[in-house]
C-alpha cells in the first residue's frame, strides 16, 4: 500500500455492521469488523485489477496476500483466511494525514447501523425506524456533499472513506428512497409492509 501500488481510490470500505456475504457461513450477515477490498468493476463482480485481455492480474508482483493465496478451484486456502488480519481505513491513513481525522469525524456524526438489527426492526416497528433512518441518511449524505464539494473529492475515494452511503444499504433491504426538498425519504413498499405485520 505504502508504495503506491494500489492507490486507496481502488479500494472500498465495508463497515462494521454492514451485510455482506460471508463465505464461511454462506449467509448474508452483519460484518463484525470493517474491512477494506479492492473495488470490483461490472455488474457481476469482477476485480478492478482483472485484465481480460491476458486474463490475468495486471498488478500481479504487487497483489494483496489474499489474491497470491487464491486457487479458485481450491478455495480452502483463502477461505482460512476469512475475518483474519483486517485492515481498516485507520490502518492505512497515516496519523497525521488529514483524511484521517474526516474519516473519524465521519464515523462520529454517521455511525454504520447493525443492519441485521434495521432489517428486524423494520419488520417490527416500521414508521418509527424510517424516521430515524430517514434522519440519519440525510446527515449521511450531507457529509459526503460538504466534503467532496470542500475537497473536490472523487466518487472512488468516497468509497474508501466512508464506504456505501446509507440509503444505498437500505434499498438492499427492500426501502424505497425518493428525492424531496427537504432530503430524501424512505418509504417501505406497500406489500412490504403488510407482510410485515402478518
Amino acid at each position: 500500500m505504502r508504495d503506491g501500488h494500489l492507490p486507496l481510490a481502488d479500494l472500498i470500505t465495508i463497515r462494521r455492521g454492514e451485510l455482506a456475504h460471508n463465505p464461511l457461513t454462506d449467509r448474508i450477515e452483519p460484518v463484525t469488523q470493517e474491512l477494506v477490498k479492492l473495488r470490483g468493476t461490472g455488474a457481476e463482480w469482477c476485480c478492478c485489477y482483472y485484465d481480460p485481455a491476458s486474463r490475468g492480474c495486471s498488478i500481479y508482483r504487487n497483489r494483496p496476500v489474499a489474491c497470491g493465496v487464491l486457487q479458485c478451484w481450491q478455495p480452502e486456502l483463502t477461505l482460512a483466511l476469512v475475518g483474519r488480519d483486517l485492515l481498516s481505513r485507520l490502518d492505512l491513513l497515516a496519523e497525521d494525514e488529514a483524511l484521517r481525522t474526516l474519516v473519524l469525524e465521519y464515523e462520529r456524526l454517521c455511525p454504520g447501523p447493525d443492519m441485521g438489527e434495521v432489517e428486524r426492526n423494520l419488520a417490527d416497528q416500521a414508521e418509527n425506524v424510517l424516521s430515524t433512518l430517514e434522519e440519519q441518511v440525510n446527515r449521511d449524505l450531507a457529509f459526503r456533499d460538504r466534503v467532496v464539494r470542500e475537497l473536490h473529492l472523487p466518487l472512488a475515494l468516497e468509497m474508501f472513506l466512508f464506504g456505501r452511503p446509507l440509503f444505498q444499504l437500505l434499498q438492499a433491504l427492500g426501502v424505497k428512497v425518493s428525492e424531496a426538498p427537504q432530503g430524501l425519504r424512505l418509504a417501505l413498499p406497500r406489500e412490504g409492509r403488510e407482510g410485515r405485520r402478518r
